[in-house]
């Protein structure tokens, strides 16, 4: 455990990686993860058994959702989107909070150059 103040890209070993995940905790199948995302890279569709909430320490990243895993409440917007629409993008910038549920298919592309917390519960 650390008991000091650090900087999120001390975590990192590679620096010109095109994304990098640093295991920060592993606590009875909860994690909490360190992401660093390269501008334009990203990660393909796929999706956790845990709940999640992304924090965005730096950066700007993209999220989107296929048609298929929307939930259609009208809170998220996914309820406005047009028949025609194959997904859902949602934009989270630095200092935002995001969070979905498990089992939900989901793509993650780098605006800018992104540091991110992961937390899966």
């Amino acid at each position: 455990m650390l008991y000091k103040a650090i900087e999120p890209n001390d975590f990192f070993t590679i620096k010109d990686a095109k994304h990098e995940i640093a295991d920060i905790m592993n606590n009875n199948g909860a994690h909490l993860k360190l992401v660093s995302v390269k501008k334009d890279y990203g990660f393909d569709s796929h999706m956790f058994n845990t709940n999640v909430c992304i924090y965005l320490i730096n950066g700007e990243i993209k999220l989107t959702f296929m048609k298929d895993q929307l939930c259609g409440c009208g809170i998220c917007g996914c309820i406005d989107e047009g028949k025609d629409s194959d997904n859902k993008e949602y934009k989270i910038k630095k200092g935002q909070l995001f969070l979905f549920e498990k089992d939900t298919r989901h793509t993650l592309k780098a605006i800018k150059d992104s540091v991110f917390l992961l937390i899966k519960i």
